[in-house]
């Protein structure tokens, strides 16, 4: 199956749209016919927590997105490279023993796109 996705940085975080809208938008694109809009990709990490605080709330664009049947996306897991030089063994072992920093730094968005 064809289709598309819509990627953003901040747009949901901020609040600038919602996913209900980017669904309208694209049935508008659409003239009345099939849209083919398929996937959201936005940032999750331990530096963007946003989305997952929310979705476990049952609020936010994670939950939405699945709702309505789009396939969601993580970026920047690494949050540019930066992430694991700011998680060190310590701060690994609280969050979750017997992970490395490595692993620990990158599950989040692991775990958002289960």
């Amino acid at each position: 199956m064809a289709g598309y996705g819509v990627a953003t940085w901040a747009g949901l975080e901020e609040e600038a749209f919602t996913v209900e809208e980017l669904l309208a938008l694209a049935a508008e694109a659409a003239g009345g016919q099939q849209h083919h809009l398929a996937a959201l990709q936005l940032p999750v990490s331990l530096v963007m927590m946003t989305p997952i605080a929310q979705a476990l709330h049952g609020r936010g664009p994670l939950p939405a997105a699945v709702d309505t049947g789009l396939r969601v996306m993580a970026s920047a897991p690494l949050h540019g490279g930066e992430l694991p030089a700011m998680v060190d063994q310590e701060l690994a072992d609280l969050i979750r023993p017997g992970l490395t920093p490595h692993r620990r730094a990158s599950s989040p968005s692991r775990h958002a796109q289960e």
